[in-house]
């Protein structure tokens, strides 16, 4: 188990097989590039400014600003290379190669300083440890990365040392405690990568956890508006049973008496003709009627009882809200009164049965939040951005205890039995957020409830597309 541990820690690459992490290390290393290119530019500028005014030695000041130079073209290099699209997949590597080659313009030109400063390689350990700690900050380096990047920059600087001693006659040649030092850091450097990797694999396996958590709480959300909503549409059959036994009785009626004039015209005088066909025209136009009625039924059934559809598109809200109320009002006759102003508002992109359920759900509630003779006001307006639809009823209001926890999702027993507990209104809200919105509700005891429901216009919602 250990040795798995170790080698989980130590040779981490395994994990960038899954694309979302790999693609999320390919960001990071970009970002990363930008640091490191801005560290360059930025550090270089300002220590070349410093040393100018704390010693300036008119052969330094060269050798300086040749060294700066020198840097802060790696710099924008660098720069142009997180910039540039293609090149994201190396974001990595061109940083890693950055540095070193940032590590061997200060090593060449600290040596090269001796000749004037015999002190000026004493501070190659420390601008090696700079690059170092400036390379694992900002990119998201593997500890085997980071041990080749300081196997990198010992190779720098013992090359270096060699040929400034040996061609130029600077430098003392190489020092072995700096050799040790740059082992050294590249050890703990790599230690330190590894906890960095570990917690940014940490960090996205948590976010992926969570987003997979949000997405079934999302899925159990729209199951259970779905069922409640299948419940409501079984509980509609009984109030719809009365509306659409009107018009079928009208149309029975008609089919039957259209008949009964057909066959008295083949035999009846010609006098009698005009006035069985001006009856007969009569009652096509009932037929008609009646059979628009229940077209206009059934479409309003499939619009409100197809949730698990759910398809995206473009939807007049007042439309929704309409159909809403033509289906929900007969199931509660004579409870309440459903006033309807709506004004004209844009359309919006969404999930139109999804919305229907919604609705259907805070009709319901506002209808039995009345005491019979009740009021209940839907009322819809556009304000900035957002389209406001507002359901507003005089019924006995909800306490501050209830109004706190309106939206928690529970279980209460009721009559012995067991029962969700404000689940619709969780579901109904979650719904609404997917499209960008949210619910508000403003209530006070025996004087109402109106509950708010805002949904952006301006573009598709958060989540939404038609395409």
């Amino acid at each position: 188990m250990w040795q798995e541990q170790i080698r989980r820690y130590a040779l981490p690459g395994s994990v960038e097989k899954d694309p979302g992490f790999r693609k999320e290390i390919e960001r990071v290393s970009q970002i990363g590039l930008k640091v490191v290119a801005g560290a360059e530019i930025i550090v270089s500028a300002f220590m070349t400014l410093a040393y100018m005014l704390l010693q300036p030695d008119p052969e330094l000041v060269a050798l300086r600003l040749m060294l700066a130079g020198t840097i802060i073209a790696v710099g924008f290099l660098t720069l142009g290379a997180s910039r540039a699209t293609g090149l994201r997949k190396f974001a990595r590597p061109i940083g890693a190669i950055s540095g070193l080659l940032t590590a061997a313009a200060l090593v060449w030109f600290l040596l090269m300083m001796t000749a004037f400063d015999p002190t000026s390689d004493d501070t190659i350990p420390g601008q090696i440890t700079l690059v170092t700690l400036v390379a694992v900050a900002a990119l998201p380096l593997r500890p085997t990365d980071t041990l080749l990047f300081g196997f990198g920059m010992e190779c720098i600087y013992v090359l270096l040392s060699l040929t400034a001693q040996e061609l130029m006659n600077v430098g003392a040649g190489v020092d072995a405690l700096t050799v040790l030092y740059i082992f050294m850091l590249s050890c703990l450097a790599a230690a330190l990568t590894g906890l960095m990797y570990g917690q940014r694999r940490s960090t996205y396996e948590w976010h992926v956890s969570t987003l997979h958590a949000a997405e079934d709480l999302r899925l159990a959300s729209a199951r259970n508006l779905l069922s409640q909503n299948a419940a409501s549409v079984g509980r509609l059959a009984a109030a719809l049973s009365h509306e659409l036994n009107s018009p079928i009785g009208a149309l029975v009626s008609g089919v039957d008496t259209l008949l009964l004039l057909a066959a008295r015209q083949a035999t009846s005088e010609p006098s009698q003709q005009q006035r069985l066909v001006v009856l007969q025209n009569e009652l096509r136009k009932s037929i008609k009627q009646s059979t628009d009625r229940l077209k206009e039924i059934v479409l309003r059934m499939q619009r409100f009882t197809n949730l698990d559809k759910a398809e995206v598109q473009s939807a007049d809200i007042n439309n929704i809200l309409g159909d809403v109320a033509a289906l929900v009002e007969p199931r509660y006759e004579g409870k309440a009164k459903v006033e309807m102003n709506l004004e004209p508002v844009p359309p919006l992109v969404c999930r139109p049965q999804q919305l229907s359920a919604v609705f259907s759900n805070l009709l319901g509630n506002a209808i039995e939040a009345t005491n019979g003779t009740g009021r209940v006001v839907v009322s819809t307006r556009k304000r900035d951005s957002l389209v406001e639809v507002a359901i507003a009823d005089n019924g006995r209001g909800l306490e501050p205890a209830e109004l706190e926890t309106i939206f928690d999702p529970g279980f209460k027993v009721t009559q012995g039995r067991v029962t969700t507990g404000n689940w619709s209104m969780f579901s109904s809200r979650q719904i609404i957020r997917e499209h960008g919105g949210d619910i508000q509700i403003y209530s006070k005891p025996g004087q109402g409830t109106t509950v708010s429901v805002h949904i952006p216009v301006e573009g598709a919602p958060m989540g939404l597309s038609l395409t």
